[in-house]
């Protein structure tokens, strides 16, 4: 498992270590303990010193740095930036499930419950909403729950969401979504409902063209085909395509008056668009993949921070600039298996990145000069 492991309740800190001995369970110390305050990050927080060892409360470590800490069954206590195992896909099959999805139970995802109709409802302060980009999951962890398990219970819930997509399908191809939306606060500008996001698109497309290649049904091939207009039309034209740097495609999760470029949104229409493409056949969607990848090739160092991913690039498109949006760690996990379905995609194009992202959830940051 890719986490930290603690023994016991405390951690020797690395820089009060004088220890040469391998990690791992301890004998009893006979050294008497002596407490010993100490300065971590600018904060003084209770110390303990054991012999030539140094030891902090855990509880501290959890605040300061950022770890979730936890007991196993096992007994041993666990402090990690991410508590869940990443799922890394090493084959991708378009007919095959969605990524990690047979797994994802959009159901207990913050904010959902399941209407009446079997579409995902999300609550927000403002409303009650059925939003597309958590419909289209919802259908997309169905229908992988379907393929892997051939329990037809799933099916019937992902053709629940394929029949909702088909008929709130607008005539420029997309699912408008039914509010209005300020990005981090406005710093990117104001949506309007009605507004496109690339990722609800991507999916949704991809979601439609592996029900189309499943069930036979010609009506959802011929809706995907149709999802991928807002692909290809400009966000100054009510779409979600972004010019990056002015020559390179994006797909905008949210179409903001300043571009935003959400990573995670991104990769889910990029992969879906590759989806389209293979189980359809179709030349268009197969070259927006190709455009797609040599965008990636280019922006994507601009989102590594050397010790995680940043969520966005607003710091990069704002004027005046804003800090870095790191990622929460489960976002940055899902960029890595993102990154892992590309690498299986494409022979390991990014393998790279993947391995060094991999590694900033071990605490793997990069050196220093």
């Amino acid at each position: 498992m890719r986490k930290f492991l603690i023994h016991g309740i405390a951690l020797c800190l690395l820089a009060g270590c004088t220890s040469a001995e391998p990690a791992g369970p301890r004998k009893p110390s006979s050294v008497a303990a002596a407490q010993a305050p100490v300065s971590l990050l600018h904060e003084t927080v209770p110390g303990l010193r054991v012999g030539d060892e140094l030891y902090v409360p855990l509880d501290a470590l959890e605040k300061r740095l950022g770890l979730s800490v936890s007991t196993g069954a096992d007994g041993i206590v666990r402090a990690e930036y991410f508590e869940d195992e990443t799922p890394l896909i090493t084959k991708h099959d378009p007919r095959g499930p969605w990524l990690h999805f047979a797994t994802v139970d959009v159901t207990t995802w913050r904010r959902i419950a399941i209407g009446s109709d079997g579409i995902p409802m999300s609550t927000y302060d403002f409303g009650t909403f059925q939003y597309p980009v958590e419909v289209v999951q919802y259908g997309m962890e169905n229908y992988s729950k379907w393929v892997v398990t051939g329990d037809q219970k799933y099916r019937a819930k992902a053709e629940t969401v394929a029949r909702w997509l088909l008929e709130h399908q607008d005539a420029k191809g997309g699912w408008p979504v039914p509010f209005d939306y300020s990005y981090r606060e406005g710093l990117a500008g104001e949506l309007r409902a009605g507004w496109y996001s690339g990722m609800a698109q991507g999916i949704g497309a991809a979601f439609l063209a592996k029900m189309r290649d499943k069930t036979g049904e010609s009506r959802y091939g011929a809706a995907a085909l149709r999802a991928l207009v807002p692909l290809r039309t400009k966000v100054e034209q009510g779409g979600v395509l972004r010019r990056f740097e002015g020559r390179l495609d994006w797909y905008e999760e949210y179409p903001t008056p300043t571009a935003t470029h959400v990573l995670n949104g991104y990769l889910f229409a990029l992969i879906g668009v590759h989806d389209v493409g293979e189980l359809l056949g179709d030349a268009t969607a197969k070259e927006m993949f190709q455009r797609g990848l040599r965008t990636l090739d280019r922006v994507l160092p601009l989102y590594d921070l050397s010790y995680r991913t940043t969520y966005d690039l607003l710091h990069y498109t704002r004027t005046p600039a804003t800090a870095p949006n790191p990622a929460r760690w489960s976002y940055h996990s899902l960029h890595v298996t993102q990154l892992s379905a590309l690498d299986a995609i494409t022979g390991g194009r990014y393998s790279a990145i993947e391995k060094r992202w991999l590694g900033y959830l071990d605490g793997k940051a990069l050196p220093g000069n």
